[in-house]
């Protein structure tokens, strides 16, 4: 059985919005769905990810581009190149965006908060997948540092320090959505030995008769995102894109990179 929890005082008839709500699948905002509008199985006592992953398609367990509003998206990303035309005539200089396809799944927001063990980043409004620029900036701070070997100096001036703010802009990454694409799956890490990490004691062995425990949780999958950096510096600018490109493709970005997630083409 699976149980819904809404408050009482917005919704005195939670059983028959509940109702409304699946029977016309009312998925323009995913990321609404999926943080509001929680399952709850009575049978294994806990929110149940996998079962609302199949309500959502009539039990595919993937998020198709047509559950969102790609209009509404469309606009937003107007909205966005605008800004960009702005900061140009403020002096900014953009370089040529990087439009990278994921070479296999990317997990980004995988422990942010959620009822659910696991969590994903959505767009509060419009329901896409983004790759924030705080993300994008530590990815490419971290292989400046560690595999380009930047002196300190350098790292300052593309990424700021307490006392400096650095002259380098990183925007969101914002996904080039395809229509009739599955591009958000349900993907599982299964623990085999839970008992043996949770005893602190050490008392507890790993073994073959242990309960495996599966671990539900969303990923992207084989989409475009596009990357966009800017500075009053142009050469400045054209260096950290190209550290950008190298380190989506080496070392990737987001959660589970060891496990082969989270790398560009």
């Amino acid at each position: 059985m699976v149980r819904y929890y809404l408050p009482k005082e917005d919704f005195p008839n939670p059983e028959q919005f509940i109702d409304d709500i699946i029977e016309n699948r009312f998925l323009n905002n995913i990321r609404l769905w999926l943080d509001k509008y929680c399952f709850f199985d009575e049978g294994k006592n806990k929110f149940d990810l996998e079962s609302q992953i199949k309500l959502l398609r009539n039990g595919k367990l993937a998020i198709s581009s047509n559950m969102i509003n790609l209009q509404n998206y469309e606009n937003y990303l107007q909205r966005i190149n605008s800004l960009y035309e702005s900061l140009k005539k403020q002096g900014y200089y953009f370089t040529e965006p990087y439009e990278g396809r994921i070479e296999w799944r990317l997990v980004v927001g995988l422990g942010h908060e959620s009822v659910y063990e696991t969590s994903i980043m959505l767009h509060r409004n419009y329901s896409v997948p983004i790759i924030p620029g705080s993300a994008v900036k530590g990815l490419v701070h971290h292989y400046a540092e560690k595999y380009k070997k930047l002196f300190k100096d350098e790292i300052i001036e593309i990424f700021g320090s307490q006392n400096k703010k650095g002259r380098v802009i990183f925007f969101d990454a914002l996904p080039i959505i395809e229509q009739n694409k599955d591009f958000i799956v349900l993907d599982v890490m299964n623990v085999h030995y839970r008992d043996y990490y949770q005893d602190e004691s050490g008392g507890t062995p790993p073994g073959d008769w242990m309960n495996p425990s599966p671990v539900f949780f969303l990923a992207v999958e084989g989409i475009k995102f596009k990357f966009v950096v800017a500075s009053r510096d142009s050469n400045l600018a054209e260096r950290v894109m190209r550290l950008l490109k190298e380190a989506v493709k080496k070392i990737g970005i987001g959660a589970k990179t060891s496990a082969g997630y989270g790398y560009f083409e």
